[in-house]
C-alpha cells in the first residue's frame, strides 16, 4: 500500500510532476512517448517511473516490447487527501479555530 512518505517523495521531483501532468492529460502513455516528451534517456525516465511505481502512483501495462503507464488516481486521492484532512483537523484543534496571524 502507498504511504504518505512514498507519495510525497515521488511527487517531490519536477520531472515526476511533469509525468503526472502528462499522464493525467493523455490517460495512458508508452514509455517511448514519455521519453520523447521529456527529452530524456530511457534509463533516466525508467528511474523516475520506478520511483512512481514504488509509490503506487502509476500502473504499468506491457504491450509487446513497450510498457505503457497510467495514473493510479486512488493513491493520489486517498493518500493526499487523507494527509491534508488530518493536517487541517490537527491544525484546527491546535489553534482552537482561531485565525492564523500569518500575514
Amino acid at each position: 500500500m502507498a504511504t504518505v512518505d512514498k507519495v510525497f517523495r515521488a511527487l517531490g521531483d519536477p520531472v515526476r510532476i511533469r509525468i503526472v501532468e502528462m499522464l493525467s492529460a493523455n490517460g495512458e502513455m508508452c514509455v517511448c512517448q514519455i521519453m520523447e516528451e521529456l527529452g530524456m534517456t530511457q534509463s533516466a525516465v525508467s528511474h523516475h517511473l520506478a520511483t512512481m511505481k514504488n509509490a503506487e502512483l502509476i500502473h504499468p501495462r506491457r504491450q509487446e516490447q513497450w510498457i505503457h503507464y497510467s495514473l493510479c488516481p486512488e493513491a493520489i486521492t486517498e493518500i493526499g487527501l487523507a494527509f491534508l484532512n488530518e493536517t487541517v483537523a490537527k491544525l484546527s484543534s491546535a489553534t482552537d479555530g482561531k485565525p492564523c496571524d500569518c500575514e
